[in-house]
């Protein structure tokens, strides 16, 4: 739905909530303006109240697109000529390619930024894991995706990890891995699955929160 001012179409989304005693509006991440507001509460006065906020309510949208861009330039940056590249194991050992840029630090965050940060990120889950569910594991790519963090082929120990896990924080990064060695575990989503991602990532709701938005700046975009 939208609602017009000065002249200008603006879309939002209403949500009705029970028990809620006040309306709330908020910039979502797409930048989307969204109210919720308790059941009862007219419509028309719900828009009044938009109306009545239009000028922070823009403020806010505008910050919104101006983080959105700041990211999209930076992971356009970072993505110039990325290549493929694999991690294999040998003997007990886990190798990657070489490193191609520093680590850095984006908004705050540490980004991973590098595959020897990568490879250390996965070593590091994937022996914690292995300790506790021994996995047959014998190769791991990262690379381009249109869709997708990562997948698994459990009975041929092969893993496919999103090459942008490389510009999201670490914490981001870390729980796609443990992820995707839950599957070899659980091939599906069941409440069993979940329970095992708990195990290692016991804010893992919040952070799937985190990963849907990265996933709609960076994949939707097909950066």
């Amino acid at each position: 739905m939208y609602i017009e001012i000065d002249d200008q179409k603006i879309d939002y989304s209403l949500i009705r909530r029970r028990g809620m005693k006040s309306i709330r509006m908020k910039i979502n991440e797409d930048g989307m303006l969204v109210a919720s507001a308790p059941y009862g509460v007219s419509k028309a006065y719900i828009e009044e109240l938009i109306r009545k906020n239009a000028a922070i309510l823009s403020q806010g949208k505008k910050q919104s697109d101006e983080a959105h861009k700041r990211w999209e330039d930076f992971v356009h940056e970072k993505m110039k000529d990325v290549p493929d590249w694999t991690i294999k194991q040998y003997g007990d050992d886990i190798v990657a390619g070489k490193q191609f840029e520093a680590g850095s630090i984006y908004n705050g965050l540490p980004i991973v930024t590098t595959q020897i940060a990568f490879q250390n990120i996965f070593w590091d889950a994937y022996k914690k894991f292995n300790n506790d569910h021994p996995i047959f594991v014998t190769g791991v790519t990262i690379r381009k995706m249109k869709s997708r963090w990562g997948s698994c082929r459990p009975t041929a120990g092969k893993m496919t990890f999103n090459v942008l896990l490389l510009y999201v924080p670490e914490e981001c990064t870390r729980y796609v891995i443990y992820h995707e060695l839950c599957h070899y575990l659980e091939l599906n989503h069941s409440a069993r699955f979940w329970a095992h991602v708990a195990e290692y990532v016991p804010d893992y709701k919040r952070i799937e929160k985190e990963m849907n938005k990265y996933g709609r700046i960076l994949i939707d975009h097909s950066l």
